[in-house]
Order: structure tokens, then sequence, then C-alpha cells
């Protein structure tokens, strides 16, 4: 794993004058509820991204269009405004009122659409990340005392984002957690050309993320495939995996998974988030995941805000009950190839 200093990484610094702008333009958001006015409140974040500076902006329209060999790109010293205690239950919205959220919804206004799916932390589109008890040693996204394994986020459906986006509230306390960055073409210049060849072939399966099925009553886990994990061109790879729950249905296939997996461990990039600073992850061409940390409680707990990104929202339709911007699949009808989502199999 390498550690990554901020000159490794394709990183944006803002200045005073810049978070000033900023901070005025989340604070406009404040009059519309982001929980209950999803889609008022997104289209109100993407046309005051327009005031953004316009170095910012065009940092993040050269990432939406070209990406970043890295996987990523990190602005750091954005305004945060009040950052109450870390809250101890991640499903009840914290952080979504906070200015913070407001400045996560700017940034990623430019780059596209925000998002969320329906079991995942209640379906909002930003997101809690923090350690909860009971879940320390799980891969769910609330862990803690786990390694967080490499992964391109919720890999089992076809609806996945594009970007994600981390903007840390508050650091753990000893500073261990980092979140990994692992970039995909890194990855497969590691490997074999007859393994990167094998990786297109639909010879995998991969099951939804636990935290998804959370209260569903669906027991066991769900699989989707056959799936290749590969696909797009040399020079732009497009990659689907997550090493948690990804495997191969064949001898061959989970040796390459292996190979996959040890090539994206060694071309980690560790990014230790500070307070301000907001990581916009590639999910086609880099794995994340996080170290492991420890949880304290108390309100001192390391806080992140998420948000999940789609360049081009028309593509889930199928899965967005009244073409809102949360997405709903029934996961068991779906890997069945049944009716992909409840609405569709309410109307059969």
């Amino acid at each position: 794993m390498n550690e990554c200093a901020p000159r490794d990484f394709a990183t944006v610094r803002l200045s005073p004058a810049d978070r000033k702008v900023i901070e005025h333009l989340a604070a406009q958001l404040s009059g519309t509820d982001p929980d209950t006015e999803v889609g008022r409140y997104v289209l109100q974040a993407q046309l005051l991204a327009a005031g953004l500076p316009a170095r910012v902006r065009t940092a993040l329209l050269r990432f939406r269009q070209d990406g970043d060999a890295r996987g990523g790109i990190l602005l750091r010293g954005l305004p945060l405004g009040q950052v109450p205690p870390t809250p101890e239950d991640a499903d009840r919205g914290g952080g979504l009122r906070l200015l913070a959220a407001h400045v996560l919804s700017l940034v990623v206004g430019v780059v596209g659409e925000q998002f969320g799916f329906l079991p995942e932390l209640s379906g909002r589109i930003v997101q809690d990340i923090l350690p909860v008890s009971g879940f320390e040693d799980t891969q769910h996204s609330i862990s803690s005392r786990a390694l967080l394994e490499l992964h391109c986020e919720t890999a089992f459906t076809e609806s996945r984002a594009d970007f994600v986006a981390l903007l840390c509230l508050r650091a753990d306390p000893e500073r261990r957690a980092a979140t990994l960055v692992s970039p995909v073409r890194e990855s497969l210049a590691r490997l074999a050309p007859a393994t990167v060849e094998l990786l297109r072939e639909p010879r995998f399966v991969t099951t939804v993320d636990g935290s998804f099925l959370r209260g569903s009553g669906i027991p066991g886990p769900v699989t989707v495939g056959p799936i290749s994990l590969l696909g797009g061109s040399a020079d732009h790879p497009r990659m689907r995996c997550d090493f948690a729950e990804t495997k191969g249905t064949d001898p061959l296939a989970r040796e390459a998974v292996s190979a996959l997996h040890e090539a994206a461990s060694a071309s980690a990039h560790a990014v230790r988030l500070c307070p301000g600073d907001l990581l916009l992850v590639d999910n086609h061409s880099a794995f994340h995941g996080r170290t492991s940390f420890i949880r304290h409680g108390e309100g001192r707990d390391r806080w992140l805000l998420r948000g999940f990104v789609a360049r081009d929202l028309a593509r889930s339709i199928v899965n967005r009950p009244g073409a809102g911007r949360i997405i709903d699949i029934d996961y068991e009808k779906a890997a069945s190839g049944a009716a992909p989502n409840r609405a569709a199999a309410a109307a059969t």
C-alpha cells in the first residue's frame, strides 16, 4: 500500500476567498429540505453550482469528462459550518441538513446527478458514514474494526454510481483511518494478459451488499450474475467488482479474482482525510476501501458524508419509482430475472 501524499493525488486546495464563496452558495440551499424535496433540492444545488470558483469548476468538469489515472480528485479546505458531535446511529440522517451536506451537493452538482438507494441508509441522497456499535467487524460502510475491502460501489447493480463523493466532517482521534483508492489501470498492469482477458468474460457472480438487505426480511445472500468484471478499452478500463462479494464461477475465474485482488491491494493508495476534505472517486476506474480504526462513541468518532452521483440518471429510470431520485430494487426478483423493481412488480 502506498501512502498518498497530497502532491501525488489530483488535488484542488481552496483559498479563503474560495471558501467564502462556497459557504455563501451553500447557505442558499438551507431553505429547501433535502429529505422531502429531493428533486427541488438537487436542482437548486446544480443551479447554484454555476457560481463555484472557476478553477474549482474547471477541475471538476475535466474530471467528469476525462477522469484521472489515479481514480479520483481531492478538494481540500471546504467550509463545513457547525459540526455537532458524531451521532451514534447512521440511519437518522444527522448530517443531511448541515451546511456541509449542502457543500457536498454543490460540488457534485458539477459532475452529475445525485441519487440514493432506498434500502441504504434510508435512501437519503447524502448519507452519514460513521462507526456504529454492533457493526465493527462487518463489511458495511458503518464498520470500524474490520478492513473495509476494496470495491466498486454497488457492483451488484447496473444502476451503480459513476462517482462516489466522501466529505470528511471529523477524523478519528488516532488518525488511523485511511480511505484506500486503487486505480484500475495500475491493477491491470500487474496482471498477465490472459488474466485480463478472462476478466472480460461473464464467468463471475456477485452478491448484494448486506447493508442493502438490512431490515428487508430476505434470508441469506442474493446473488447476481453471471457478469463480466472488466469492460471498456485498454486506455479507459471500466471495472465492476467488490472483493467482499464477487466470486468466480469456475477455478480459472476464481484464480483471476484472487490475482486481481492481490494486484489491487498492491496498487492501493492511502488517503487520510481531514475535516473539509472531499474525495471524489471514479467508481469505474478505481476501487476504494478503508483501513481499520477504533470506535469510541461519545461524539468523537470519524464522520463522513457520502453521495452517489450518476452522469446520466436516465439509465436507472426503470428502478426509480415515479421518476424520482431514489432507486428501489427488489433484489431477489432482479437476481432471478423477474420484475426489477417494486413499482414494476406491482403493475404486473
